[in-house]
């Protein structure tokens, strides 16, 4: 994570899998940094951090109608409730 008049995240950063950054919410970490509640001076990496949420995929099987043959687009799917 570096600054220079914005904040920016790197790969190396546990930002990088976290649940605020990947879903585009707002983490009180880069919020703090942001408006200058807190200063960052020189780059560091967040290996550590007490806000950190993993971001967890949620994936859902999806079935064919019966008789098909499996060439339909993904739109033709219907999700199993």
């Amino acid at each position: 994570m570096y600054f220079d008049g914005s904040v920016h995240i790197e790969e190396e950063d546990q930002c990088y899998t976290c649940e605020y950054f990947l879903k585009g919410v707002t983490c009180p970490l880069l919020e703090a940094l942001g408006v200058g509640v807190a200063h960052l001076d020189d780059d560091v990496i967040v290996r550590n951090c007490g806000f950190y949420k993993e971001f967890k995929r949620h994936l859902s099987v999806v079935e064919t109608s019966e008789g098909d043959s499996g060439d339909e687009k993904p739109e033709d799917f219907k999700a199993i409730q």
